[in-house]
C-alpha cells in the first residue's frame, strides 16, 4: 500500500474515533421536574460541593456567602408602579412553595444538595405555584430526601 493512502487511512480513522468519542458529558444543570444533580456551578446554580465548602447553620446563611444577589430585588426597587403591591423572591424547598426570603433563615443547611436562582419571567414559565403573586425571582432548594 502507498504511504499516501496509509496517511489518508489513518486520518480518516482518527477523524471518526474523534467524533465517536466526543458525547455529551453530565455538566447539565438540573430542572424542577427532573431533579438532575449538576456537577457545574454557575452564578444561578450552587453545587453540593460548594454548599460542603461552607460553614453555616441555615440556607439564608449559604446563600449569603455564595450568591447574595439572590436575596435582592432585581434593579433595587421592590414595588410595582409606585403602588403599595410589593414583589417578592418566592422559595421552594423540594418543589413545594415554603414562602418568601424570611423563610430561608428556618431551612437547615444539613442536608441541602443544591440551589438555583430563577428570574421572575423563568419562575413564571418552570415553576408550579407562583399564582398571580407578583415574585421578582425565586430560589429553589433541593434536599436529600
Amino acid at each position: 500500500m502507498p504511504f499516501h493512502r496509509f496517511v489518508i487511512r489513518s486520518a480518516v480513522a482518527l477523524s471518526l474515533t474523534a467524533c465517536a468519542s466526543s458525547g455529551s458529558s453530565s455538566t447539565s444543570n438540573p430542572d424542577v421536574a427532573g431533579g438532575k444533580q449538576s456537577q457545574v456551578s454557575s452564578p444561578d446554580y450552587v453545587t453540593s460541593l460548594e454548599i460542603e465548602k461552607t460553614s453555616s447553620s441555615n440556607a439564608y446563611e449559604l446563600i449569603s456567602r455564595l450568591r447574595p444577589r439572590w436575596l435582592a430585588a432585581p434593579g433595587g426597587a421592590a414595588r410595582l408602579g409606585g403602588g403599595g403591591t410589593t414583589q417578592v423572591i418566592a422559595v421552594y424547598l423540594d418543589g413545594a412553595r415554603v414562602g418568601a426570603r424570611e423563610n430561608l433563615a428556618s431551612i437547615s443547611s444539613a442536608g441541602i444538595v443544591s440551589m438555583r436562582y430563577y428570574d421572575a419571567a423563568r419562575a413564571a414559565t418552570i415553576l408550579h405555584e407562583v399564582g398571580s403573586e407578583p415574585i421578582a425571582g425565586a430560589i429553589v432548594i433541593t434536599t436529600k430526601r
